[in-house]
Protein backbone atom coordinates (compact mmCIF):
# COMPACT_ATOMS: atom_id res chain seq x y z
CA UNK A 1 0.00 0.00 0.00
CA UNK A 2 1.28 3.64 -1.17
CA UNK A 3 1.61 5.96 1.80
CA UNK A 4 -0.44 9.06 1.04
CA UNK A 5 2.37 11.88 2.11
CA UNK A 6 0.27 15.34 0.40
CA UNK A 7 -2.45 13.91 3.22
CA UNK A 8 0.23 13.20 5.85
CA UNK A 9 1.24 17.37 4.51
CA UNK A 10 -2.66 17.96 5.52
CA UNK A 11 -2.48 16.46 8.86
CA UNK A 12 0.64 18.39 9.62
CA UNK A 13 -1.07 21.86 8.34
CA UNK A 14 -4.45 20.99 10.13
CA UNK A 15 -2.69 20.53 13.78
CA UNK A 16 0.07 23.12 13.44
CA UNK A 17 -1.56 25.06 16.08
CA UNK A 18 -3.56 22.07 17.86
CA UNK A 19 -2.87 22.62 21.66
CA UNK A 20 -1.52 19.13 23.24
CA UNK A 21 -4.11 17.36 24.77
CA UNK A 22 -4.21 14.11 26.48
CA UNK A 23 -6.85 11.18 24.77
CA UNK A 24 -6.90 8.38 22.55
CA UNK A 25 -7.76 10.91 19.81
CA UNK A 26 -6.83 13.66 20.83
CA UNK A 27 -3.45 14.82 20.33
CA UNK A 28 -0.93 13.66 22.66
CA UNK A 29 2.09 11.64 21.44
CA UNK A 30 0.80 8.70 20.94
CA UNK A 31 -2.64 10.05 19.12
CA UNK A 32 -0.65 12.41 16.91
CA UNK A 33 1.29 9.55 15.99
CA UNK A 34 -1.45 7.27 15.36
CA UNK A 35 -3.47 9.90 13.33
CA UNK A 36 -1.03 10.28 11.46
CA UNK A 37 -0.56 6.78 9.71
CA UNK A 38 -4.61 7.20 9.79
CA UNK A 39 -3.55 10.13 7.47
CA UNK A 40 -1.40 7.86 4.76
CA UNK A 41 -4.07 5.17 4.52
CA UNK A 42 -2.93 3.19 7.53
CA UNK A 43 -5.02 1.52 10.10
CA UNK A 44 -5.96 3.33 13.25
CA UNK A 45 -3.44 1.70 16.13
CA UNK A 46 -5.46 2.58 18.84
CA UNK A 47 -8.68 1.23 18.08
CA UNK A 48 -9.94 -0.19 21.27
CA UNK A 49 -7.48 1.73 23.24
CA UNK A 50 -9.09 4.63 25.81
CA UNK A 51 -7.31 7.55 27.89
CA UNK A 52 -8.26 10.69 28.98
CA UNK A 53 -5.75 11.69 31.12
CA UNK A 54 -1.85 11.11 31.63
CA UNK A 55 -2.37 9.08 34.48
CA UNK A 56 -4.81 6.28 32.07
CA UNK A 57 -2.68 7.37 29.07
CA UNK A 58 0.30 5.64 31.05
CA UNK A 59 -2.05 2.75 32.69
CA UNK A 60 -2.54 1.92 29.15
CA UNK A 61 0.66 1.96 27.78
CA UNK A 62 2.21 0.18 31.18
CA UNK A 63 -0.16 -2.78 30.48
CA UNK A 64 1.24 -3.20 26.99
CA UNK A 65 4.95 -3.00 28.80
CA UNK A 66 5.58 0.45 28.14
CA UNK A 67 5.35 2.78 25.01
CA UNK A 68 8.86 1.46 23.04
CA UNK A 69 6.99 -2.21 23.74
CA UNK A 70 3.41 -1.19 23.07
CA UNK A 71 4.82 0.59 19.75
CA UNK A 72 6.96 -2.35 18.55
CA UNK A 73 3.88 -5.01 19.39
CA UNK A 74 2.13 -2.80 16.37
CA UNK A 75 5.00 -1.60 14.02
CA UNK A 76 8.09 -3.04 13.02
CA UNK A 77 11.24 -1.39 13.92
CA UNK A 78 13.49 -0.16 11.55
CA UNK A 79 17.07 1.35 11.92
CA UNK A 80 16.55 5.40 12.71
CA UNK A 81 18.81 6.12 9.49
CA UNK A 82 16.07 3.61 7.39
CA UNK A 83 12.96 5.68 8.51
CA UNK A 84 11.14 6.89 5.98
CA UNK A 85 8.96 10.00 5.44
CA UNK A 86 5.81 9.26 7.66
CA UNK A 87 7.33 6.34 9.52
CA UNK A 88 6.94 6.54 13.20
CA UNK A 89 10.26 7.70 15.54
CA UNK A 90 10.87 8.07 19.43
CA UNK A 91 12.72 11.07 20.74
CA UNK A 92 13.66 10.90 24.55
CA UNK A 93 11.83 12.95 27.03
CA UNK A 94 12.19 13.25 30.74
CA UNK A 95 13.31 9.67 32.18
CA UNK A 96 11.37 8.20 29.18
CA UNK A 97 10.09 8.45 25.31
CA UNK A 98 7.43 10.70 23.08
CA UNK A 99 6.57 9.38 19.91
CA UNK A 100 7.10 11.66 16.69
CA UNK A 101 6.46 11.43 13.50
CA UNK A 102 9.31 11.66 10.49
CA UNK A 103 9.08 14.30 7.95
CA UNK A 104 12.34 14.50 6.48
CA UNK A 105 15.23 15.83 7.90
CA UNK A 106 12.53 16.61 11.02
CA UNK A 107 10.90 15.30 12.81
CA UNK A 108 7.27 16.22 14.07
CA UNK A 109 4.55 16.12 16.88
CA UNK A 110 2.58 17.65 19.12
CA UNK A 111 3.66 20.69 21.68
CA UNK A 112 2.23 22.38 24.23
CA UNK A 113 0.94 25.43 21.76
CA UNK A 114 0.83 23.45 18.89
CA UNK A 115 3.26 21.11 16.38
CA UNK A 116 6.93 21.18 16.86
CA UNK A 117 9.75 20.01 14.88
CA UNK A 118 13.11 18.91 15.88
CA UNK A 119 16.59 17.23 14.03
CA UNK A 120 15.88 13.86 12.77
CA UNK A 121 18.89 13.51 14.94
CA UNK A 122 16.94 13.45 17.83
CA UNK A 123 15.37 10.29 16.89
CA UNK A 124 16.32 7.35 19.08
CA UNK A 125 14.22 4.72 17.99
CA UNK A 126 12.08 4.16 14.53
CA UNK A 127 8.95 1.90 13.08
CA UNK A 128 7.82 1.50 10.20
CA UNK A 129 4.48 3.13 9.76
CA UNK A 130 2.81 1.16 6.75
Amino acid sequence: MARDLEALHRFFAERQNAPFEWGDHANDCVSFAAAAVVAQGGADLVAGMRWDSEDAAHAALDASGGLEAAVSGLLPFVAEAFAERGDIGAIPAGNGLILVVVEGDTVVGPGPRGIRRLPRSAMVRAWRAM
